[in-house]
């Protein structure tokens, strides 16, 4: 596997509130995680980067006991863990309260993909040339379109975009979704917070991933999303079945 993820505050907003992460694991898999924070300015950031403090110690001190069959349950315990830890942080720290994050965390191996995901931020494959989503939103405006009340044209320009339906830390319980996914060689994973899907088309992505190297795409993904607007953080991280290397921008 090699990774290769990039996060910028936008042309707008004054600080980052995206946070990620990636690591390889034994046996040639590796992990990834996007998340995106929300609650305020010290309340986004909190919550983003302690839920991948916490799901990245997770990887690191409890992988090895997810055996194969295991991946949904070890993602959904790992996303808990965190969930648990902003919902605390949240209600011991009145200056925290509210604040919560998404969350997309993956799991790579075997040849197959694993997720784990609360929120809108999301998960993409990119295959054969084209880019197919694997997540599905967790957002006000989605149970509108999936209800037939508007249509996913009208979604992408609606004043209600942002409202989010479920996502870690504002609740002491977590309801995430699973999928799984075959994973071939040549195929890209990519994760990224909806500053990316916001300002950037997914046909446009997808022109994007097929004509850049690996190691460039996270970058042009964010210039086309500053490009578009650039009004709220971007983050893009990417995994593709290769040897490893590994780069963070």
């Amino acid at each position: 596997m090699k990774l290769a993820g990039k996060t910028d505050v936008g042309r707008v907003r004054r600080e980052n509130q995206d946070d990620f992460r990636a690591g390889v694991l034994p046996g040639g898999a590796a992990w990834a995680l996007v998340c995106d924070g929300m609650g305020g300015a010290r309340g986004g950031r909190e919550a983003s980067r302690g839920a991948c403090d916490v799901i990245e110690r997770c990887f690191q001190e409890q992988y090895s006991r997810c055996l194969p069959g295991m991946e949904q349950a070890f993602l959904e315990e790992v996303l808990s863990s965190a969930n648990h830890y902003v919902f605390q942080k949240s209600s011991q720290e009145e200056s925290l309260a509210g604040m919560g994050t998404t969350a997309v965390c993956a799991l790579v191996r075997s040849g197959r993909i694993h997720l784990c995901h609360a929120g809108d931020s999301r998960a993409y494959l990119y295959h054969a040339g084209r880019l197919i989503q694997l997540t599905h939103d967790h957002s006000y405006v989605q149970e509108l379109v999936d209800c037939g009340t508007i249509t996913p044209q009208e979604a992408e320009h609606h004043p209600q975009k942002n409202i989010i339906t479920r996502a870690l830390g504002v609740d002491y319980r977590l309801c995430p979704d699973y999928t799984s996914v075959v994973m071939l060689p040549g195929d890209l994973l990519l994760l990224c917070s909806d500053g990316l899907t916001n300002f950037v088309p997914a046909a446009e992505m997808e022109k994007i991933l097929g004509q850049s190297s690996f190691y460039d795409a996270p970058d042009r993904l964010v210039e086309a999303a500053n490009a578009g607007g650039g009004q709220d953080n971007i983050t893009a991280l990417l995994l593709g079945a290769e040897p490893l290397e590994v780069k963070h921008g």
